[in-house]
């Protein structure tokens, strides 16, 4: 199944709205699928966001009043005409109904333009408490880059890789992590939180700076696989630098070789 078919019934998903066939496939395709996880994420989060605001119902008394204003004038009019044929009967009374479905109407209109500004004004709210608690989470996991074990480290990566989006500051802060760190799993986890920001020069320049210096391999395959996904040209030198060195271990030669072939 497409990404396009999935963002098409994806609320539809969520609701359990779909057949058990349709759901499978949707569930394979979120498993090897980025984008659609964090769109059925997002979407998630939204029903639950609009579930918690609760329509308003209108007030007893609106209706209370309107009969009450109907009685009284019925009575006016009876006072007022001594003697009512039946067509002007059927002539106020008509117009009674109009005046009421007016009135009615009005009634709703204005509650309902309240309920949108309630509705309006809580999801202002939640947008601030999210944003709020987003800038908490984000400071957190940057302080925690710092930690002095390699576990606490990796652990504030990862937070910060399931973010949904990263500011400058923190991008940079990752680049650092992923040149400087001793620990190769964490520098690795940076590698992969960054590889979402690739079309940023600086994170495009930090892995071909790497890429010229590193000596693990698995994170040489890394780069080079990220480097040959986004086509940079500029790795093609790099590339030929490890396939001739003789240090270099064979499974990386022929991963560099493989890269090559993007740029003939």
């Amino acid at each position: 199944m497409e990404c396009n078919n999935i963002k098409n019934i994806l609320i539809d998903f969520i609701e359990g709205n779909i057949s058990e066939d349709i759901k499978v496939q949707i569930e394979e395709h979120l498993l090897t699928c980025e984008k659609c996880r964090t769109e059925h994420k997002q979407t998630r989060q939204l029903l639950d966001d609009m579930s918690i605001l609760e329509d308003e119902v209108p007030a007893l008394q609106l209706k209370e009043d309107f009969y009450s204003m109907l009685e009284e004038e019925k009575e006016n009019t009876q006072h007022n005409s001594g003697e009512i044929i039946i067509h002007s009967k059927k002539t106020n009374w008509s117009f009674l109904k109009y005046a009421a479905s007016a009135i009615i109407l009005l009634g709703f209109g204005f509650l309902s333009g309240r309920n949108v500004q309630m509705q309006s004004k809580q999801n202002s709210e939640i947008a601030q408490l999210r944003s709020e608690l987003y800038s908490m989470q984000q400071s957190a996991s940057l302080a925690s880059l710092s930690q002095p074990t390699a576990s606490q480290r990796l652990k504030a990566v990862n937070t910060i890789n399931e973010q949904i989006k990263l500011d400058m500051k923190t991008v940079a802060l990752l680049i650092n992590t992923f040149k400087s760190d001793d620990n190769i799993n964490v520098r690795m986890a940076a590698a992969n939180a960054l590889s979402k920001y690739s079309e940023s020069k600086e994170v495009r320049n930090a892995f071909l700076e790497v890429l010229e210096k590193e000596k693990d391999a698995a994170m040489q395959i890394t780069l080079i696989n990220l480097l040959t996904q986004l086509q940079e040209k500029r790795a093609k030198e790099t590339f030929e630098n490890i396939i001739n060195n003789d240090q270099t271990i064979p499974v990386v030669k022929e991963q560099a070789q493989e890269g090559l072939k993007v740029f003939i």
